[in-house]
């Protein structure tokens, strides 16, 4: 019994000095805090009696909320010690040197810095962060970094933002509804990301998304079909990078209030039901893209930025199209509105001067399309082109098969097709029409080999800015040569 009462009190004491050096520990931290800082309002003994910081009933620093004080200096390497603290918001400031790791902080759930002169983040700052919730990092001159994988464990996130922080890399693809349920603010602008946006994106819970102004020599770039699917977004800053393509059918987005486009390279007509619209939207930029067909008109009350001349409008004011122009664009809609066509084919007149297009008296003659490297499939709205004598669709990345339409053209007298990826029956030409298909070597055969062939995207706008085809799935191309010239 003697034994059992001595080692009851062994463990008794060692759990009060163990509680007694915790409460050291984070009296020595915020000393060392103080004396970097020195914010007004800490002078007595107590830190837990200071401005600006609160405690649980043990004495354990659980906020420290001094933002916006002018303070300068640095933070103590052992501010993670501060095991239960669940806010630190520093905002504000002119703290300077790294960030300290806060590993460990599994408490912490805000963390608050922009707008100071740190010049660091540690690898493993967010290790161990599990109830993170809030992270405001704009503003630093940090040294380069890229968003760890760590960051994954802090699944309630719902707010990261780190403008103008030096960020670099590829946009992760963790910030995904199954990693973060609950983010619905990212804030990525002025960084130094490249690439494309990540597919995870889609089914995210994200309302404000900002990536504008990447300083990489490649910025942010690709399509931006991934934007349907997120259907919670509210604002959406994507000005100054390098996107392309067409802007996907964004009917779904229900709460969208501001989205700004500008200086992109988005191509193909601004969708009318999909976009223009939307009764939420507020704000509109869509200065200096390469966007095509009719000028939009968007509803009183909605500010829009189109500085005359910086797309490839049919028109300089709202109006329709030339028919010809709708048929053309309805073609490219289906390659994906490619960029090369968008930078050649401005104004309502396709015979002046519009690359891959000859014409006779105002007639469109000849569509000559070789070696341009486009995907996606071969529209049948060539048959709306009465005029047509020769279709040059060579040497690119086709794929699907042969529109029976084109066998309709009255003045056709010449179809290359050859090597691409198509596949199925050649239709029935007349006499005096010569078809070219060699170096598809699955022309005649009922699906390709090549790839999985499926549906053509619905989401890219047709020539009058509504929901219509849009690009196939290009392939690599393939080596070889088969031979078909059919006459019939």
């Amino acid at each position: 019994m003697k034994a059992l009462a001595l080692l009851a009190i062994i463990v008794f004491t060692l759990l009060v000095r163990s509680q007694e050096e915790e409460d050291y520990d984070d009296a020595s931290v915020m000393l060392a805090l103080k004396n970097s800082l020195n914010p007004p309002g800490w002078s007595d003994p107590d830190p837990c009696k200071w401005a600006r910081v609160l405690c649980s009933d043990d004495k354990r620093v659980t906020r420290i909320q001094i933002g916006r004080l002018n303070l300068q200096g640095t933070l103590p390497t052992t501010l993670q010690k501060l095991t239960h603290l669940e806010h630190l918001e520093l905002q504000y400031n002119n703290i300077s040197g790294p960030l300290p790791s806060l590993n460990g902080l599994t408490s912490l759930r805000v963390f608050l810095a922009s707008n100071n002169r740190f010049s660091a983040v540690p690898a493993d700052f967010f290790a161990g962060m599990s109830q993170l919730q809030a992270v405001e990092i704009d503003n630093n001159p940090f040294e380069p970094w890229e968003i760890p994988q760590s960051l994954r464990n802090a699944s309630g996130l719902q707010n990261f933002s780190a403008n103008s922080a030096n960020v670099r890399g590829t946009m992760p693809d963790f910030f995904s509804s199954d990693v973060f349920p609950g983010l619905t603010l990212l804030h990525l602008a002025m960084n130094s990301l490249e690439g494309t946006f990540p597919l995870s994106f889609s089914g995210s819970q994200i309302q404000s998304l900002w990536v504008n102004g990447q300083k990489s020599v490649n910025k942010l770039g690709g399509s931006v079909e991934v934007l349907q699917n997120m259907t919670f977004l509210t604002d959406v800053w994507l000005q100054s990078n390098a996107f392309t393509g067409p802007l996907p059918d964004l009917s779904g987005l229900k709460s969208l209030r501001d989205l700004s486009l500008r200086d992109n390279r988005f191509t193909g007509p601004v969708p009318v039901a999909s976009f223009v619209g939307l009764k939420t939207l507020k704000v509109v930029n869509l200065t200096n893209n390469l966007f095509q067909g009719p000028m939009p008109v968007f509803a009183d009350g909605v500010v829009v930025d189109n500085i005359k001349d910086s797309n490839s409008f049919c028109l300089p004011s709202p109006g329709d199209c030339d028919p010809r122009v709708d048929v053309l664009l309805s073609v490219a809609g289906v390659m994906g509105y490619p960029q090369r066509f968008a930078e050649s084919w401005k104004g309502n007149d396709p015979c002046g001067d519009w690359i891959g297009i000859t014409c006779s008296n105002g007639n469109i003659t000849v569509v000559n399309f070789q070696k341009m490297g486009l995907s996606g499939v071969i529209s049948p709205d060539f048959a709306k082109l009465k005029s047509l004598q020769r279709i040059m669709l060579a040497d690119n990345n086709l794929t699907g098969s042969i529109p029976e339409e084109l066998a309709t053209l009255p003045a056709l007298t010449q179809l290359n097709v050859a090597n691409n990826q198509l596949y199925g029956k050649v239709p029935s030409f007349r006499k005096n029409v010569v078809v070219s298909t060699s170096g598809n070597i699955d022309i005649g055969k009922d699906k390709s080999s090549l790839s999985p062939q499926g549906p053509v995207s619905p989401m890219a706008p047709n020539a009058k800015g509504e929901s219509g085809g849009g690009p196939g799935n290009g392939g690599k191309k393939s080596s070889s040569r088969v031979g078909v010239i059919v006459f019939s």
